[in-house]
């Protein structure tokens, strides 16, 4: 079967699908008829790459963009990279995140990588919840995503076997190659986040998050939160997909600007914030949720 590239503009969210969507490796992502629910997980799915089986004399050269307009696109959005799983230097113990491709539910779970053999397999633990042990079965499909450097990887996998001795783990199929973005140095996404603040003194506020990238963000307030150098914890809700995410950040204060807006409301202080030693997990949930919001302002 011969596949060609699902081009941008061919499939449309809570559309049904007009034929079934491959992954570069030819294995079925999606059947026909089933909808994606949104524009945002049809960004995520494109980040694998889509394939369709290709059909003779179809012409697609029309629905290509012009170059100034690719050019364009292209400097909008987050880098898109190729790569082989094993240039990723993952470590045992890093944290992925599957998400079921059967059903509707498009359940996401975190597991830990236990190790890899090139190009046998990978071993990751299984799946919790509540502190029990989710039943996962052979043949499973998943797309997996991490966190390398500042950028974030997808690719598509399978349970080979599940294994409970002599603990529960699950061994993955290994991919041909994983696709990634990678976002350009300081580049921030237009949030409007209800966020607490808590400073070194033991003091509560209440703030506004914008300007969020994966190294720091923009708050805003009615009065100063600390001066600069000063530590701040931020919490804040982050909605990834459909799965509410609450981070608990811990930022240090680069800048503090006092602003009298035009209309003459009460005057406002804007800090710009630097997050430091944000855990893996939160750094992964920080950064899945960061692409998002790019994906959907370059769409």
């Amino acid at each position: 079967m011969k596949l060609e590239p699902v081009l941008q503009g061919e499939l449309r969210a809570a559309q049904p699908l007009p034929w079934p969507v491959y992954n570069y490796e030819g294995l079925v992502l999606l059947e026909k008829g089933q909808v994606i629910e949104s524009d945002q997980r049809l960004a995520e799915l494109s980040l694998l790459g889509l394939f369709r089986q290709a059909s003779s004399g179809t012409a697609t050269a029309s629905l290509e963009p012009s170059p100034s307009a690719s050019k364009a696109h292209a400097e909008s959005k987050p880098q898109q990279e190729t790569r082989e799983l094993d240039e990723l230097k993952l470590v045992v113990g890093d944290q992925l995140q599957i998400q079921s491709q059967s059903g509707t539910a498009q359940l996401r779970y975190y597991v830990k990588l236990i190790g890899y053999l090139k190009p046998k397999g990978i071993i990751v633990s299984t799946p919790t919840e509540d502190g029990k042990i989710l039943l996962m079965r052979e043949g499973q499909t998943f797309i997996a995503r991490l966190f390398s450097g500042r950028s974030a990887y997808a690719f598509a996998t399978s349970i080979i076997k599940v294994t409970n001795v002599p603990y529960p783990h699950l061994h993955l199929s290994y991919p041909s190659q994983v696709r990634g973005l990678l976002v350009r140095h300081g580049a921030r996404a237009k949030v409007s986040l209800i966020a607490a603040a808590l400073n070194e003194k033991g003091q509560t506020h209440g703030a506004t998050l914008s300007n969020l990238s994966t190294g720091g963000c923009s708050l805003t307030a009615k009065q100063s939160l600390a001066p600069k150098g000063d530590h701040l914890t931020i919490k804040f809700r982050a909605l990834v997909g459909d799965t509410e995410h609450y981070l608990n950040l811990d930022g240090a204060v680069r800048s503090t600007q006092e602003e009298q807006p035009e209309d003459g409301s009460a005057r406002r202080f804007v800090h710009g914030i630097q997050f430091i030693d944000v855990s893996p997990a939160q750094q992964l949930v920080l950064t899945a949720f960061v692409y998002q919001k790019l994906f959907e302002e370059a769409n």
